[in-house]
C-alpha cells in the first residue's frame, strides 16, 4: 500500500508539470547528459471479486474489483543516458511499480554501455531490454503504445523485461526500406510471486530477431531460447512427496516426479508482428508460439489485433486477445493413495493452463503536450471457465473466474 501511496504522489506531481520531453545537459562539444523520463497513472477494476487477472504472470495483485484498483498499471520510470561521444554512450533506466521486491535489482531494468563503431553497427552490453515482440521493450512506457496496457493473452505470459548479457545490431538501408537484424545472449533472473515467491534462475538466454521498416510500416520476426538453472521450491517438496511413495502402492512415482523439474528444461518463443502507424490510422497484430521443455506446462498459440482511427486529437480503437493451448491439457497424473497429495499433484496443471480471449473497446486522446488519457473496456472470455494460468485468488484453492467478465480501465500517461 506504501508502494501505490508513493507511486500515485509522484505520479500526480510529475504528470502536472509535464512540459518537455526531456532535459539535456551540455558537458562538452561532443558529452552531453540526457535526463529523460514516463509513467502511468492507472486505475483498473472489474466485476470479478475474488478473482483477479494479472497484467502478466510476474504481477503481485492482478485486476479485481476487490485489489487497490491503483496497483496494476501505475508506473514511473526515469531513464539517464550519457552520450561520450558519436560512438559510446551509456544508458539506465529505472521503474518503480507494484512488485513483490521493492529493491534496486528488482527496479533497475537498463543499465548498459553502447558502442556504435560506425553508423550500421551497434553493441551493448549490461542490464538491455529484452527485444521479443512490438512493443516488448516499451511495455512499461504506456504513452508510447494504444492501448491501456499491451494485450494480456500476448504479452501476459512473458514475464521477461531485461537480461543481463550484451547484443548486436547491424542495420542498413535498400531503397526505402530499413532492415536491422539483431542477436542478443545472456541470462536473467526474474522475480516470480508464488507460494513462496522464488526468482527463476535463466542461464543461458539467447535469440534474435529482424526487423523491416519502411515508411509507416513495421514488421518483426523474433525468437527467443532460454534453459531455467532452478527448480521451484514448491514443486521440489511435491516432488519429495511423491517420490517417497512405496514402489508397490504407486509404480509410476519416478516418471510423474520428473514431471515437475524446471531445472535443465528449455523454453522457446517465436513471434512475427506486423503495424501500422499512419494518419489516420494506427493497426498492428502479431502472432506468436511459446513451447516448454516440462511434464506440466501446456504449450500455447497468442496473438492479438487492434485498429485505432485519429480524429484531431482523439484516437477510439478496438483489439482482440486471444491465448490456447496447442494440444489440450497435459494429463494429469493417475489416482494417488494420498488426496491431499493428489490434490498438489494436480495444482500445477491448472494453474499453468492458460484458454482465453478479450475484447477490447476504447479511446486515447492526447489532450496535451506529452500527456494522453485512456478508456478502455475489456470482455474477458475464459473459455469453459478451464483457463486460469493468468489469474490468482484471494481464496484458498485454485482461481475460478467466471467464464465471461467485464473489465473497466483509465489511464493518464505521460512522458518528460
Amino acid at each position: 500500500m506504501k508502494t501505490i501511496t508513493t507511486l500515485f504522489a509522484a505520479c500526480g506531481l510529475l504528470a502536472a508539470s509535464v512540459g518537455e520531453a526531456e532535459w539535456n545537459i551540455d558537458l562538452s562539444d561532443e558529452a552531453r547528459l540526457r535526463i529523460s523520463g514516463f509513467g502511468t497513472l492507472g486505475l483498473a477494476t472489474s466485476d470479478q471479486s475474488h478473482n483477479a487477472l494479472t497484467r502478466d504472470i510476474a504481477d503481485q495483485e492482478g485486476i479485481s474489483s476487490s485489489t487497490l484498483p491503483l496497483s496494476t498499471d501505475s508506473r514511473l520510470g526515469m531513464q539517464i543516458d550519457a552520450i561520450i561521444n558519436s560512438r559510446w554512450s551509456a544508458t539506465v533506466q529505472a521503474v518503480l511499480k507494484d512488485r513483490p521486491a521493492q529493491t534496486i535489482e528488482e527496479s533497475l531494468q537498463w543499465a548498459f554501455i553502447s558502442y556504435r563503431p560506425n553508423a550500421n553497427w551497434q553493441i551493448r552490453a549490461g542490464r538491455v531490454g529484452l527485444d521479443m515482440g512490438l512493443v516488448s521493450d516499451q511495455r512499461n512506457i504506456g504513452y508510447s503504445y494504444l492501448w491501456v496496457r499491451p494485450p494480456i493473452e500476448f504479452y501476459g505470459r512473458l514475464p521477461l523485461f531485461h537480461f543481463n548479457g550484451g547484443d548486436v545490431t547491424y542495420s542498413f538501408d535498400l531503397d526505402e526500406v530499413n532492415f536491422s537484424i539483431k542477436a542478443f545472449a545472456g541470462e536473467a533472473s526474474p522475480f516470480y510471486p508464488s507460494t513462496p515467491n522464488y526468482k527463476i534462475q535463466i542461464a543461458p538466454l539467447w535469440g534474435g530477431n529482424v526487423n523491416l521498416r519502411w515508411r509507416d510500416w513495421h514488421a518483426q520476426l523474433s525468437y527467443v531460447g532460454t534453459q531455467l538453472q532452478s527448480n521451484h521450491p514448491g514443486l521440489q517438496e511435491l516432488q519429495s512427496n511423491i517420490e517417497q511413495l512405496p514402489a508397490f502402492i504407486y509404480p509410476d512415482a519416478a516418471s510423474l516426479s520428473n514431471r515437475y523439474t524446471l531445472r535443465g528444461t528449455q523454453n522457446h518463443f517465436l513471434s512475427a508482428g506486423l503495424a501500422y502507424d499512419g494518419d489516420p490510422w494506427r493497426a498492428q497484430l502479431e502472432f506468436g508460439r511459446l513451447l516448454h521443455g516440462n511434464g506440466f506446462i501446456t504449450d500455447v498459440y497468442m496473438a492479438y489485433a487492434s485498429v485505432g482511427y485519429r480524429i484531431g486529437s482523439i484516437t477510439p480503437f478496438i483489439g482482440y486477445s486471444t491465448l490456447w493451448p496447442s494440444n489440450g491439457r497435459p494429463a494429469t497424473p493417475s489416482p494417488l493413495p494420498d488426496p491431499a497429495l493428489q490434490a498438489a499433484a494436480e495444482r500445477p496443471f491448472a494453474e499453468s493452463y492458460s484458454n482465453q480471449e478479450t475484447f477490447s473497446v476504447g479511446g486515447r486522446w492526447d489532450f496535451y503536450n506529452n500527456l494522453a488519457l485512456k478508456l478502455q473496456y475489456d470482455l474477458v472470455h475464459v473459455r469453459n471457465r478451464d483457463g486460469i494460468g493468468l489469474w490468482r485468488t484471494d481464496q484458498a484453492g485454485i482461481p475460478q473466474p467466471q467464464e465471461f467478465s467485464n473489465m473497466f480501465s483509465a489511464t493518464l500517461d505521460f512522458v518528460f
